[in-house]
C-alpha cells in the first residue's frame, strides 16, 4: 500500500539523519539510560571495533557490530533486551532514546521504557527506509538492503512517522510490513512471518523474566 503522507515523512527524516521524531518539554521524572549491559554473546561481537565479552558496558554513541555466526543480546533498565543477528551493526544513542540499525537484524522485548523518556518523546529504532517509535513492545526489525526494511510488531504498538503525520500499527501475535525506499517515496506492504518466530522472542523475553501475552486480543488492527 502508498502511505504519501507517511512516506514523505520518512523520506525527509532519512535524507536529514533526523531520528527522534518526538520533542517536547522536559520531564522531570525522566531518567535517560546512560549505559546498557552486553549480557550475552555468542561468536565475534565488537564494541568500538574492540572485541566484546559479557558483562561489558554499552555507552553513549557505542558502535556493535556482530560477524558472522555471531550474536549479542543487550539489557538495559533491568526490563528491556534486545538482540543482535549476525552481520548487524547498529549505533546505540542513549541520550537520544534512539538505536540506529544501520544493517543487519534486531529484536526487542521492551517492557518498562516510559521512566527513559523525556515528555512525549518516544524510544526510536531507525533503519535506512523506517523509524519506529517505541513505548513498551515486542517487534523485530531486519535492513534487507538500503532500500528495504522488513519490520514485524509481534506483540505490542509502534508509531512510524512524526508528531504531524503517523502510522499507527498494532498487533497481538505479528503482523508484518515491508518497507521500501524509491526514490524520495517510500512504501509500506504487508508481508508474512520471516527471520524469526515464537520461540526467539519468547527465548529473548525470558531473559528479563517477562511473558509475552500472545493469547490476550488487545488490538483490532
Amino acid at each position: 500500500m502508498r502511505i504519501n503522507n507517511i512516506s514523505f515523512l520518512l523520506v525527509l527524516l532519512f535524507l536529514s539523519g533526523v531520528t527522534n521524531i518526538y520533542s517536547s518539554g522536559q520531564n522531570s521524572n525522566s531518567i535517560i539510560p546512560t549505559s546498557g549491559t552486553l549480557s550475552y554473546l555468542e561468536g565475534d561481537v565488537f564494541i568500538n571495533n574492540s572485541p566484546g565479552s559479557i558483562g561489558d558496558a554499552i555507552n553513549d554513541t557505542d558502535t556493535i557490530r556482530t560477524e558472522e555466526n555471531s550474536y549479542c543480546e543487550i539489557i538495559f533498565g533491568n526490563s528491556n533486551v534486545f538482540r543482535l543477528d549476525e552481520n548487524t551493526q547498529t549505533q546505540i544513542n542513549w541520550s537520544q532514546s534512539d538505536i540506529k540499525l544501520e544493517k543487519g537484524a534486531f529484536s526487542a522485548v521492551f517492557t518498562k521504557l516510559d521512566k527513559f523518556l523525556n515528555g512525549d518523546k518516544d524510544f526510536t529504532v531507525s533503519s535506512p527506509s523506517n523509524v519506529a517509535g517505541v513505548r513498551g513492545t515486542v517487534f523485530f526489525m531486519k535492513v534487507e538492503d538500503d532500500n528495504n526494511t522488513y519490520l514485524c510488531i509481534c506483540n505490542g504498538a509502534l508509531t512510524v512517522g512524526g508528531p504531524e503525520v503517523e502510522l499507527e500499527m498494532a498487533s497481538d501475535h505479528h503482523k508484518a510490513y515491508r518497507f521500501t525506499k524509491e526514490g524520495k517515496i517510500v512504501t509500506a506492504t504487508s508481508v508474512g512471518l520471516i527471520y524469526h518466530d515464537d520461540d526467539k522472542i519468547d527465548s529473548l523475553a525470558d531473559k528479563i523474566d517477562y511473558e509475552i501475552p500472545w493469547d490476550v486480543k488487545k488490538y483490532s488492527y
